[in-house]
């Protein structure tokens, strides 16, 4: 395992994060974690050098935390990293309180600190929620109690702001969605070159972009195979290593053939090589063509939903129909999700839309493919 070293942050950190957000679940209806099989995950990680950790609030409908506690307190505290994130949606619309929450997590995760905490998903509507319940200022007093170690924040907002963010507050670090893919789509340079040029360590998110960048489609998949010696995921994750200012790089990792796949790309963390390059770039247009939705399956838009409706699973059978135009692809797919949480059963209040880090506009995506069927 290759390890990053900043001198702000102290201490050795893995370069590969694992993110528990896609652990293996006890069946595909619900969000109960496999504690037996994530454990067998989770010990192989460490047992290969893996020492940071992320959670948060909503992941796994609240049972990740639990899961950490239930994990990671066989280890020693001080051999692993814990990151766990602030829900503005809890504060906004449960009443609930930074200080509520905070403490809330503490327990959940049986810890005493977090290693790593951050503001979750903000733009400027969510963080003008933390700005009402004074969080930034509560959270710096706990990093003077020693309950944070490095206090920072995760994006999805828009370029004018970011900045603004960035200059206003004193920041440990700050994680950002970068892949191969958003590199240019969502100009994530520049929100990284952002952070490089005031030394703050960067955290990547979705470096395979939900899995889409290791499923790709056909076209694009086959530039990989002709290199012929690794899998598709590899090539994005190393694409994110070959950038300096990254402390780890988190990857949701759902089974062992994952696990052990990015173990042994973070075992050497070879540059990329110019054929391999130049085989990304032609992946990435093949790739773009084809896209359809920038839906990454993180599942936020989902546990707000009145309605219920699988956002994520319409949006995926819709994407595998959109490679081929065929529409039985897609009435195999929509047929697997339950009736009532179909695209139909949207009632178009928006509501999924205040919490979807791409900003997809999920009510008009979710109509067009009811139309189509």
């Amino acid at each position: 395992m290759q390890y990053s070293n900043f001198n702000s942050i102290g201490r050795p950190i893995s370069k590969l994060g694992f993110g528990l957000m896609r652990l293996p679940k006890l069946n595909d209806k619900e969000e109960t974690i496999d504690r037996e099989e994530a454990q067998k995950l989770i010990d192989y990680a460490i047992k290969s050098g893996v020492n940071y950790f992320d959670t948060a609030y909503t992941y796994h409908g609240g049972d990740s935390e639990i899961f950490v506690r239930d994990t990671l307190s066989k280890y020693p505290r001080d051999s692993y990293c814990l990151a766990t994130k602030l829900p503005g949606w809890a504060i906004k619309e449960k009443g609930k309180t930074t200080d509520e929450l905070f403490n809330e997590q503490l327990e959940k995760c049986g810890v005493e600190y977090f290693d790593f905490y951050l503001l979750h998903a903000v733009n400027r509507d969510v963080m003008s929620v933390f700005e009402g319940d004074n969080s930034y200022e509560y959270l710096t007093k706990k990093k003077e109690e020693g309950k944070i170690k490095n206090l920072g924040f995760s994006y999805h907002g828009d370029f004018e702001f970011f900045v603004e963010l960035v200059d206003k507050y004193k920041w440990d670090f700050v994680q950002l969605q970068i892949n191969y893919y958003d590199w240019e789509a969502t100009d994530a340079k520049s929100f990284y070159k952002v952070l490089e040029d005031r030394n703050i360590p960067c955290i990547i998110m979705e470096p395979v972009r939900g899995g889409s960048l290791h499923t790709l489609n056909e076209e694009a998949r086959k530039v990989f195979e002709e290199l012929g010696y690794a899998s598709a995921a590899s090539y994005a994750l190393r694409y994110d290593l070959q950038l300096p200012g990254v402390l780890t790089i988190l990857s949701g990792m759902s089974n062992f053939e994952q696990v052990d796949d990015n173990i042994k790309t973070f075992a050497e963390c070879k540059p990329l090589t110019d054929v391999e390059k130049e085989a990304i770039e032609k992946a990435n247009v093949l790739f773009r063509k084809n896209f359809a939705i920038p839906c990454t399956d993180c599942k936020y838009c989902v546990e707000t939903c009145p309605a219920n409706v699988n956002i994520p699973a319409c949006f995926s059978a819709y994407n595998e129909y959109n490679k081929t135009r065929d529409i039985a692809d897609l009435n195999k797919n929509y047929a697997l999700i339950p009736e009532e949480n179909r695209a139909d059963k949207c009632i178009k209040c928006g509501v999924c839309m205040e919490h979807c880090p791409q900003q997809i506009k999920i009510p008009d995506q979710l109509n067009k493919i009811a139309n189509i069927r």
